[in-house]
């Protein structure tokens, strides 16, 4: 999946990566993925997997499921 993003750019930047894009024959969108990819990667940032990464966090359960979920964890419903 992809998503639409909008962002400023300092005009000799912008110009340096169009140009880049074209010299390549690539699209300026492929050139600045590409270069974030790297930015990521030689930050640390490596891509994740697993159910929290596949769903943004954010799952879809009813109340009973999250009762269900909380009562399975030691001490979490228990009053202070």
């Amino acid at each position: 999946m992809r998503r639409k993003v909008g962002t400023v750019l300092d005009e000799a930047l912008f110009r340096r990566a169009r140009l880049e894009s074209a010299r390549q024959g690539r699209t300026l969108s492929e050139i600045l993925a590409e270069a974030l990819e790297g930015y990521l990667e030689r930050e640390g940032r490596h891509g994740t997997s697993g159910v929290v990464a596949d769903t943004w966090a954010v799952l879809s359960l009813d109340k009973a499921q999250v009762k269900k979920i909380l009562a399975e964890e030691p001490g979490l419903l228990d009053p202070r």
